[in-house]
């Protein structure tokens, strides 16, 4: 073929019209040219032929005729007409290979791996699920503080009014993503989640937690952590700009954001260098699953979208966590929403029992508790504004002027039963009574770290930094033991209010279990100054499960409760009225002395005439027993002043 297209080239094939090729054709066969045919393939090419070609081989060029252009269309036809059953056998695939995977995090090695994990990081024992008390100690101690550290610097760098607008335009000319990932840091923090973590440890200080009870708190945290952990040196190199463009605009020595840095600094290397792991672990085995740390598995299972991952802010946006800077108006508008929340509040009606019970606790200021619980002073290191002092005052108030209901024998209280089976309600008391050895034993604990406390900040030494460690740590001691001693106080409340209620609802019903609920109740010459005596045993039975029911509700929810060892100046007015250094200038009378007059005014009546005494004990009952009268009524509250 190459001498052919030579000879054509030279000819000039390509430039002759059809006359002129037919002309040359002509002169060609006169001088005795003849027409061949093209030489057949060799048969070595049939091999060839019958090789698997190329797919843009066989699009142009056709071979074998019409039964290959129709064998190719029926080949095409056969391998495009029944998509649903590639779309069933792909779905059938995924399923078996999802399977298979779920098999082999989950077989036999894998759990026993993920068991000796969790048993050489001390996160779990071997043989159970349950986590151990001192990874939870550590937690609720350094964890916690880490992550309080960053939501206060967070806080300090993004909800500053004054400089954080400015603050994040200097981070957004450098990147958006810093300003995020702060803010992402902030929220770190979760104090309701935090507190759910902890409690069971500082309840049961030895005692592991199971898992399930704290497993949804832990994921919730795991996912936050887990969002940022691809993320950790730039969350540092956020820190670090901020607080150096906070420097620049507050204008205040380099080592005080200095200080900052280096703590902030550590704190995010104690969350991810020292909990991250073991946090993943807790995963792994509530899941009893060995899943990769960095899997598609794992973000299905957190639940992490990909609206949650950084990346999602443009430059000059709202500060994700941070306040925005507010107007005056929406300063008016906040202003006013609170004040009609606060009054909503207010508006919230309290039971009679409680508001009774309130009325009780309400008898003695603080200084006048301290007075009467306090006598030498050992307490005088504690401000009045603790939680756990006031918790332990009311409860000595209570033990005091209420507890003798649940022993004393003058109360005729019969066995009763529950379903076939005999309870006995006054050994039952007795035995929730003698657990308030707990309570003093707890409060004497915390007692002694706030004396470490003093002496901590009386002479912390040279080394700063230790010295700050140090105090921390004392700080958090404080922080759980003061919740303990509450919690100690609180469960106590509980069960002793639960027994009385028993009480009441028999006397308001069967009427089986309190033999003498209407005799007038005496006692004897030492406890004849107790707010009961003289009553009937109906209303000691009553004030008292008042007293209680308060108590608790106050631990429970109230200004008693809480993460904060203190009140706060706002809720130390709203409980006492006053603030405790008014009260302590002031020393104006209060109900205590109102009553220590009017106990001074019955005791010398008693001495002039046993008829008066009586008689006005009558009266009395008369003022204050007016809904005793018909125990059916939904309330047994005397009414009328009860002191």
């Amino acid at each position: 073929m190459g001498d052919f297209d030579n000879t054509k080239r030279a000819i000039g094939v390509g430039k002759l019209d059809d006359s002129q090729r037919k002309d040359m054709f002509n002169k060609f066969k006169s001088a005795g040219g003849e027409v061949i045919k093209e030489k057949t393939p060799p048969k070595e090419d049939d091999s060839k032929r019958n090789r698997p070609e190329p797919k843009v081989r066989q699009s142009t060029v056709s071979r074998g005729g019409d039964e290959g252009r129709s064998g190719s269309r029926g080949g095409s036809a056969s391998s495009g007409g029944n998509p649903s059953k590639q779309d069933s056998n792909s779905y059938k695939s995924q399923a078996d290979s999802k399977a298979q995977y779920e098999k082999e995090i989950s077989s036999f090695g894998a759990r026993f791996s993920i068991k000796l994990k969790c048993w050489l990081a001390r996160v779990t024992s071997f043989g159970s699920s349950d986590l151990t008390p001192k990874f939870m100690h550590d937690f609720s101690i350094r964890g916690k503080q880490a992550l309080i550290e960053l939501q206060y610097s967070g806080n300090e760098l993004l909800a500053n009014q004054q400089y954080s607008p400015q603050l994040s335009k200097a981070l957004d000319r450098i990147n958006p993503l810093l300003v995020e990932l702060l803010a992402m840091g902030q929220k770190l923090y979760n104090g309701p989640e935090l507190t759910d973590i902890t409690e069971p440890i500082m309840t049961a200080p030895e005692s592991p937690v199971a898992i399930e009870r704290v497993k949804n708190q832990f994921y919730s945290l795991f996912k936050r952590m887990y969002i940022l952990y691809p993320y950790q040196e730039t969350l540092k190199k956020s820190f670090s700009q901020a607080y150096d463009e906070l420097q620049k605009l507050e204008g205040k020595p380099s080592l005080i954001y200095a200080n900052k840095k280096r703590k902030v600094l550590q704190e995010i290397d104690t969350l991810f260098d020292g909990f991250f792991d073991r946090l993943y672990l807790v995963v792994l085995r509530a899941e009893n699953k060995n899943i990769p740390l960095i899997s598609r598995y794992m973000e299905n299972l957190l639940g992490i979208t990909q609206e949650e991952k950084p990346g999602q802010r443009k430059s000059g946006e709202n500060v994700p966590g941070g306040k925005p800077v507010e107007t005056k108006e929406e300063r008016d508008a906040e202003a006013s929403a609170k004040e009609d929340e606060k009054k909503e509040e207010e508006e919230v009606p309290l039971s009679k029992e409680q508001a009774y019970g309130l009325r009780l606790m309400q008898m003695y200021s603080i200084p006048k508790l301290r007075k009467k619980f306090d006598p030498k002073n050992e307490y005088a290191n504690i401000p009045d504004s603790d939680k756990a002092l006031l918790a332990l005052f009311y409860f000595y108030e209570f033990d005091d002027e209420y507890s003798f209901v649940m022993t004393t024998k003058k109360i005729d209280i019969k066995p009763g039963s529950i379903n076939g089976v005999k309870v006995d309600y006054r050994q039952k008391m007795l035995d929730i009574y003698e657990s308030t050895r707990t309570i003093i034993d707890q409060f004497r604990i915390y007692h002694d770290i706030l004396r470490e406390l003093e002496k901590h900040k009386a002479n912390p030494g040279a080394n700063y930094i230790e010295a700050s460690k140090k105090l921390t740590g004392i700080e958090q001691k404080r922080t759980g033991q003061s919740r303990t001693v509450r919690m100690a106080i609180k469960e106590f409340s509980l069960k002793s209010r639960d027994s009385l209620l028993t009480l009441i609802k028999d006397m308001k019903g069967k009427k089986e279990i309190v033999a003498n609920m209407n005799d007038i109740l005496t006692l004897d010459s030492m406890e004849s100054r107790k707010r009961l005596n003289k009553k009937p045993v109906k209303q000691c039975i009553m004030e008292s499960y008042c007293y209680l029911l308060a108590l608790h509700d106050r631990i429970e929810t109230g200004d008693l409760f809480g993460g904060l060892v203190e009140l706060t100046p706002e809720q130390m007015k709203s409980s006492f009225g006053v603030d405790t250094e008014a009260a302590k200038e002031t020393g104006s009378p209060d109900a205590s002395d109102l009553e220590n007059e009017t106990q001074a005014e019955g005791n010398q009546t008693n001495i002039e005439s046993k008829d008066q005494e009586t008689s006005a004990t009558q009266a009395t009952d008369t003022q204050t027993n007016d809904s005793f009268d018909d125990l059916s009524d939904d309330d047994i509250l005397p009414t009328g002043n009860p002191f």
